[in-house]
C-alpha cells in the first residue's frame, strides 16, 4: 500500500477498491502463515483470518457496493511461501493499511465512515505489533519458537 496517496475529498472508489484488495490480501498470507507457523502462533493467524472476512472485508465490500451497485474485483494473490517472509511482508503490509487508514479518516466528514477507518486504522496498528513480536519471537529461537520461551528481544549470552 506504500505511494498510495488521496485528496481529501469523500473515499472514493479507487481507494475503496484499492483497500478490499489489500485486505484480501493481507487475509490470504494470514491463510497461509496459520499453517506456516508455529503451534504457539496459530491463534493469532486464525483470529485474524476470520476478523478479515467476516469484519472488515465485507464491510468495506459492503460500503463499495452502496456506491457502485457493483460488487468489488478480486486479484489473484500469490501467498509467502516462508514463515518469515510472510511475517515481513504482513508488517509491511498492516503498517501500510494503518497510514492509508489514517489519510482517509482525516480527509472524510462522514460519522460512519470515520468510524469505519479508526477501527480499521487501530486494528491493522495492533496487528503489525502482534506480528512484529511473533518476528522477534521466531528469530530469537532461530527459527524455533519453542526454544525463546517466550522472550523477545533478550541476548543470550
Amino acid at each position: 500500500m506504500m505511494d498510495r496517496m488521496t485528496g481529501c475529498s469523500p473515499i472514493a472508489v479507487h481507494d475503496l477498491q484499492y483497500m478490499i484488495q489489500a485486505e484480501y490480501r493481507s487475509m490470504i498470507y494470514a491463510q497461509r502463515l496459520l499453517q506456516l507457523a508455529p503451534p504457539e502462533h496459530r491463534a493469532y493467524f486464525s483470529r485474524n483470518v476470520e476478523m478479515k472476512q467476516k469484519e472488515r472485508l465485507a464491510v468495506w465490500t459492503r460500503w463499495y457496493y452502496r456506491l457502485t451497485a457493483c460488487y468489488p474485483v478480486f486479484s489473484k494473490v500469490e501467498p509467502p511461501k516462508e514463515y518469515p517472509d510472510g511475517l515481513r511482508l504482513l508488517i509491511g503490509d498492516a503498517l501500510d493499511a494503518a497510514e492509508l487508514y489514517e489519510g482517509l479518516l482525516h480527509c472524510t466528514r462522514d460519522p460512519q465512515l470515520q468510524w469505519m477507518l479508526q477501527r480499521a486504522m487501530n486494528g491493522e496498528t495492533r496487528w503489525a505489533i502482534r506480528l512484529q513480536s511473533s518476528y522477534a519471537d521466531y528469530l530469537a529461537g532461530n527459527g524455533d519458537s519453542a526454544k525463546s520461551k517466550g522472550r523477545i528481544g533478550v541476548i543470550r549470552k
